[in-house]
């Protein structure tokens, strides 16, 4: 099943990249990783800043709404995961 998620500005985005690294990370199943931690976590005004300068970075240097929140999104479920100990694949 696919879904089609609209991003109509930076605010839209930073919702969208959040909560699918959430539901991402917390599917890893990695203790001290659930849902409800990793969301409060993702939603902590240093990190949607961060999902922000980001995203507006990647559309000021060309790239469509869709492929700069997956950059986005890449990266910051790498960063967590890195900085959490939790492998990546």
């Amino acid at each position: 099943m696919s879904r089609t998620i609209r991003i109509r500005n930076t605010e839209d985005a930073v919702a969208v990249v959040a909560a699918m690294a959430t539901k991402a990370i917390a599917e890893g199943n990695h203790p001290g990783h659930d849902l409800e931690t990793v969301g409060h976590r993702m939603t902590s005004d240093a990190i949607l800043d961060r999902i922000r300068i980001s995203y507006d970075r990647h559309i000021a240097n060309g790239k469509t709404p869709k492929d700069a929140v997956i950059a986005v999104g890449q990266n910051l479920v790498g960063v967590y995961c890195d900085r959490a100990g939790i492998p990546t694949k």
